[in-house]
């Protein structure tokens, strides 16, 4: 049995639907090609009966069916709601991570650039440069490292926002 050509087939308007996009393929004209005659293959007179019989539904089909719809419509509501709240956690979290992590860094870089700048300051002064020099020159390094350590923390601010939550509710109400 030869495949039939679906490049060369034609389609009749379906009678039950006319918008539905794939009509069945009973509905399908084949034309077989025949020593380079076109003959159709088969019709739809001699095909049976493509007419579909749709259920006709109870009451109680239909009331179960709204129920089902309602209890998915409830479930993707509860799970909205889980996604918002795990958001908003995700950044009360990050936001106390931010804040501990700072104080902590803070405390830690305090103490450690103090005696940086000590050893620094001393080095200076036993290279022999003059004493008004050395807390000039800790003065620009310290200012440069300052300006650095802004960028970092208002790069990181960024990163605090709410924005993906105001994302998703956008996506639900439009």
């Amino acid at each position: 049995m030869k495949a039939p050509d679906f490049r060369t087939s034609q389609f009749i308007v379906c009678n039950e639907n006319p918008f539905r996009l794939t009509p069945p393929s009973a509905q399908a004209n084949f034309r077989a090609q025949v020593k380079g005659d076109h003959t159709t293959k088969t019709s739809p007179k001699d095909q049976p009966s493509t007419q579909q019989n749709y259920p006709d539904p109870s009451f109680s089909d239909i009331f179960t069916a709204f129920k089902e719809a309602f209890n998915q419509r409830k479930a993707q509501g509860l799970a909205f709601l889980e996604l918002t709240n795990s958001e908003l956690m995700l950044i009360k979290k990050s936001f106390f991570v931010t804040i501990f992590a700072c104080l902590a860094a803070f405390a830690v870089g305090t103490v450690c650039w103090l005696i940086l700048n000590i050893a620094i300051g001393a080095l200076l002064h036993n290279m022999g440069l003059h004493y008004v020099a050395v807390p000039l020159i800790l003065l620009v390094l310290n200012s440069i490292a300052a300006f650095g350590f802004f960028k970092l923390a208002q790069n990181a601010f960024n990163y605090l926002s709410f924005s993906r939550l105001i994302q998703t509710w956008r996506k639900v109400f439009e």
